[in-house]
């Protein structure tokens, strides 16, 4: 897919982005364009093998997302995961990016071995492919949760959340990944209700309830 309507060329992260939010559609249960998912996993597929790493460009960052992209689709190629599993100098963001891979597949072995050499601090401050530090901080969000680490997780989704609060400005992608990771963490740790109390201005009350959202003032 281009990015833009009427280019002649393709883009390769608009191609994983858009093919991500459709495998995401199709296990809500919408029905995908005749013949596309196919045409598209094809696509994938041959741009995963006939990839080479330009680190100039950043563009192992890019295939990672496609690796990522076939495994959720549930045709991951773990030759090419491999490959840039062992290419020298790829960013903090792919080793990220690769690690969900990897725990999509259920090796979460060589997840966490990726994870544990990622400097993930450092992790925030990769701009290419329309990035931020929030959308970046997302993708590791997502991570943690496949990995099952829930206290990092917790903490990532907190301070994810005091983004989406304010009023700083946020991009399409960042606000789109920020959503769809803390969804995530809302379904993995939600839906069981609330019992909780707060003190607010010296006055303490308590909420209880059957949802996994409560609004007080």
């Amino acid at each position: 897919m281009s990015y833009w309507p009427g280019n002649g060329s393709s883009d390769d992260w608009a191609t994983s982005y858009a093919g991500h939010f459709l495998i995401e559609a199709e296990k809500k249960g919408y029905v995908l364009p005749i013949a596309f998912k196919q045409k598209w996993i094809s696509y994938q597929q041959t741009e995963a093998k006939k990839w080479r790493f330009y680190q100039q460009y950043n563009n192992d960052f890019a295939q990672a997302y496609r690796l990522y992209t076939l495994a959720l689709a549930g045709v991951p190629d773990m030759g090419s995961m491999n490959r840039l599993r062992e290419t020298a100098g790829i960013s903090n963001e792919s080793k990220i990016r690769l690690a969900a891979t990897y725990a999509l597949t259920g090796q979460k072995k060589t997840a966490l071995a990726l994870l544990n050499a990622t400097s993930t601090e450092d992790s925030y401050n990769n701009y290419y492919y329309y990035g931020s530090p929030e959308r970046n901080q997302a993708m590791l969000l997502e991570t943690y949760l496949l990995v099952n680490d829930n206290q990092k997780a917790f903490g990532l989704a907190t301070k994810l959340a005091n983004s989406l609060s304010s009023k700083r400005y946020m991009s399409t992608q960042t606000t789109a990944y920020c959503l769809y990771a803390m969804s995530k963490f809302a379904l993995k740790n939600g839906g069981k209700g609330i019992n909780a109390s707060y003190s607010n201005n010296g006055k303490s009350e308590s909420i209880t309830s059957n949802k996994s959202l409560a609004d007080r003032k």
